[in-house]
């Protein structure tokens, strides 16, 4: 038997043309190519403004930078999200307030938000997690109630639709990823987009050290390019986004249907104002009392599976720095302790999505709890 990954990106010849012309221009830094790419991002989401990054973390931490946020602010995060979400936030001398999340969807709802809210609060930041897109509509009317600007982690998201509408146009900005995990990669790289035009202009200055024209540095920035390797790469990715995510909700919908028809799996919640997810990952529910052993099955069957992330608030450092318990934020942990997400890529074909509900269907049906 194979090993079956939990991802698998589909580079083709295609990128690999794209990025040798690059190399072969002479031209390899920030150029053109990185221009087109934030191009093509804008035209995809319908955003009028594309700030392309080295990484995912850089296109946060340049966010918070451009809102100024600094010593003796806040910024509201879910518990539940991968490191960097929170990691931006202290690199700005802020500090993070952790809320906890809905364990239907594992997002952030605006009562979690609201609750967090304070006189130092500078800014909330909801987490698109696995994919499925927040119920933006409720976190506009919360920004426009408190004048809080709302910023979306979207790294997973790119391609969700939310009300007949791609994301990356609800939130006052949106973070991407192009992480090889990601439903399209450039290997390392992030883009932020937005409809602000004050925020665009910053975030160009401070993406190249705080330059506006050669050597005249008039923000503090930083160095968050992106060459024109990654952005050829990123150009030929973006090409091919529907079509992959068109595979993958086919397979997310066999998915559902097969676990549905089995006792002890419960298949992801998709809320009816999400038109279709990116399935960037696709998690079963399973009681935490079996999470390890199922793994532990397939893994011996030689199938990939992922606990994802733990929630911030158990992982050491801020567990220390803050003092936080396993139980501070309970349903962050208990989402964490139930879920497994299970391998969704474009091109992994019907045997392999077969033989993963048939591995997990056998191990239900000899599973004693």
């Amino acid at each position: 038997m194979n090993f079956i990954p939990i991802a698998s990106p589909r580079i083709q010849e295609e990128e690999a043309k794209a990025a040798y012309e690059v190399v072969k221009s002479g031209w390899i830094s920030m150029g053109k190519k990185v221009q087109e790419f934030e191009k093509s991002l804008c035209e995809y989401t319908g955003a009028k403004y594309g700030i392309a990054m080295n990484n995912g973390t850089s296109t946060l931490h340049s966010i918070l930078m451009a809102l100024n946020i600094g010593p003796g602010d806040e910024v509201i995060i879910p518990s539940l999200t991968y490191i960097s979400s929170a990691n931006v936030v202290l690199y700005q001398g802020a500090t993070p307030i952790f809320c906890d999340n809905d364990p239907l969807t594992y997002n952030v709802t605006t009562d979690h938000i609201r609750k967090k809210i304070t006189p130092k609060t500078k800014a909330f930041m909801t987490v698109d997690l696995k994919g499925l897109p927040v119920d933006y509509d409720s976190f506009n009317e919360l920004s426009e109630e408190t004048g809080i600007p709302h910023i979306s982690d979207s790294a997973e998201s790119l391609g969700s639709i939310y009300k007949e509408k791609k994301v990356g146009t609800q939130a006052f900005a949106h973070s991407f990823s192009f992480f090889a995990n990601k439903n399209i990669t450039t290997g390392e790289g992030g883009m932020v987009v937005t409809n602000n035009k004050e925020l665009n202009d910053k975030l160009v200055i401070i993406r190249n050290q705080g330059q506006e024209g050669r050597y005249n540095h008039t923000l503090l920035g930083n160095n968050f390019r992106m060459t024109d390797i990654l952005a050829a790469i990123g150009i030929e990715q973006i090409k091919k986004i529907d079509s992959l995510l068109n595979k993958k909700v086919s397979i997310a919908e066999n998915y559902s249907k097969a676990f549905n028809e089995i006792d002890g799996i419960e298949p992801p919640f998709v809320p009816n104002y999400v038109n279709r997810p990116s399935w960037y990952m696709y998690s079963i529910r399973v009681n935490p009392l079996i999470q390890k052993d199922l793994i532990d099955y397939m893994t011996r069957c030689k199938i990939d599976t992922r606990l994802s992330f733990p929630p911030i608030h158990i992982q050491p450092f801020y567990k220390n720095k803050f003092n936080f318990k396993v139980n501070s934020y309970s349903k962050a942990y208990d989402s964490f302790k139930s879920f497994i997400d299970i391998p969704i890529w474009a091109d992994m074909g019907n045997k392999n999505q077969s033989l993963i509900i048939d591995k997990i269907k056998n191990f239900m049906n000899n599973k004693v709890l």
